[in-house]
């Protein structure tokens, strides 16, 4: 009865590491891949999301040196991040750092900007601490002045990654895990793949999870048309995309695009394309952030949405050289911006 314990324990084991690397992407050969002329712009420490006004070609970064609190777990006690601004319309244009009021701790992680008529409305993601998030919602004064318009909390906000606004104070927001940072539940959740983080919806005056069963969900985007919800699940290695029901926030599961990588934010290249940037090998990644001269591959990701089917084509494959743990790609007139977790550099690309 002994013997049978042990084998049965070694081979969990077995199947534990077998899957973690068959999920984590070490077993995919990667074919490297440019996208024209690619520059490395310092400024910005952490580059994790990048947004571009459209209307204007200014890019909005949101920065933190991350590693220093993702490591140690005491976000007070680090240096606040800050939000960069840069003018795509001119060639050799360099980040500006962006003014704010906001006082206190400024941990920036998702953003989002919506377009309010009058004025331009940026939202972020804030991690106050370990336990305490907010949304910081800025009126972009300038391309270097932002002015604090209101700061959002609701118990919802478990361990919030990525925003997206559907209306003024109206927004959804990714809980990448059930259970917050540097817990042992938020480790059992990344290496046992387990499918328990959420979705929720801030209506105006209270915030609530609309959607769960999520495996550490990451970018998201409504449709224009407000009819598709989609997801980047990171370690559920692609796009989930669910259609709205009947009843307000009901989203009904349409499919998933299983892609070979571990996907994050979603940016809209126009009304029927997205663009993500991923972790092709995840475990590169978890050293490359405890270790910053390990390079962590780096992939920028094109889907295709139609009605039957969402489709993908990768535009850039990186060896890390360029960059590594690249998190995030928007795209203005053919130049493409890709934006890091760690990296004390973005990029900016040119066909």
């Amino acid at each position: 009865m002994k013997k049978i314990l042990i084998y049965l324990l070694l081979l969990l084991v077995l199947l534990f590491v077998a899957r973690l690397v068959t999920n984590s992407g070490m077993l995919r050969e990667l074919s490297w891949q440019e996208y024209g002329h690619c520059e490395q712009i310092a400024g910005p420490v952490g580059a994790e999301d990048i947004t571009i006004d459209g209307q204007t070609g200014i890019a909005y970064i949101g920065a933190d040196d991350r590693r220093a609190y993702l490591i140690h777990g005491d976000q007070k006690a680090t240096p606040n991040g800050g939000i960069w601004s840069l003018d795509l319309n001119q060639a050799n244009s360099q980040p500006l750092l962006m003014q704010h009021d906001l006082e206190g701790v400024f941990h920036p992680h998702g953003i989002a900007l919506y377009d309010a008529g009058e004025r331009k409305l940026l939202y972020v993601v804030n991690h106050l601490t370990a336990t305490e998030h907010e949304i910081d919602v800025f009126e972009v004064v300038s391309p270097t002045q932002l002015a604090l318009q209101k700061r959002i909390r609701y118990d919802a906000l478990i361990s919030p990654n990525d925003i997206y606004v559907v209306a003024e104070d109206r927004f959804y927001v990714t809980n990448d895990h059930a259970y917050p940072r540097h817990t042992v539940m938020e480790k059992l959740e990344d290496y046992l793949g387990l499918a328990l983080a959420s979705i929720s919806y801030y209506d105006g005056s209270r915030g609530q999870i609309v959607l769960d069963g999520l495996q550490y969900p990451n970018g998201l985007v409504v449709s224009p048309d407000g009819r598709w919800l989609i997801v980047a699940e990171t370690t559920g290695r692609g796009l989930s995309r669910f259609e709205r029901g009947e009843l307000p926030n009901a989203w009904q599961f349409k499919d998933f695009l299983p892609l070979d990588a571990g996907v994050d934010n979603l940016e809209w290249l126009d009304e029927n394309t997205l663009l993500t940037a991923a972790h092709p090998h995840v475990l590169s990644f978890v050293a490359h952030m405890h270790d910053p001269g390990t390079l962590s591959p780096s992939e920028v990701i094109r889907i295709k949405l139609s009605e039957k089917a969402m489709q993908a084509e990768t535009v850039m494959l990186d060896d890390g050289e360029q960059i590594s743990g690249s998190s995030v790609a928007a795209m203005y007139q053919q130049q493409l911006l890709v934006g890091s977790v760690f990296e004390p550099h973005f990029l900016r690309c040119h066909p």
